[in-house]
């Protein structure tokens, strides 16, 4: 298990995006930095062909291990483009999107 200093885990709904949640252990005003980084730490990572899992709902662990800033991402999407795309979305709307405390 990697050391993890902090965790993002993204509840997307694909039906009703506006209920998508992030429960972190992160400062609210550092989400949008962390999701921008991991987002540019995506480019150039070479196609995905494995067919994505199709779901109402997914979710998307990030952990970043803050001694080299390094992320690790689990998620239940099947696909690392899927992934992505997800992740983005929550990044341009994170305004609207609920955050939580990980318990």
């Amino acid at each position: 298990m990697p050391k993890a200093d902090i965790v993002l885990k993204i509840n997307f709904n694909l039906n009703r995006p506006d209920k998508t949640v992030i429960k972190t252990n992160a400062k609210r005003e550092a989400i949008s930095e962390i999701l921008g980084a991991w987002l540019s730490c995506q480019i150039g990572q070479g196609k995905d062909n494995r067919e994505p899992n199709r779901k109402d709902e997914y979710e998307i662990v990030i952990k970043l291990d803050l001694s080299d800033d390094t992320f690790f991402t689990d998620s239940d999407t099947g696909n690392k483009g899927l992934t992505c795309g997800l992740v983005g979305d929550v990044f341009n709307r994170l305004d609207q999107v609920t955050v939580a405390n990980l318990s």
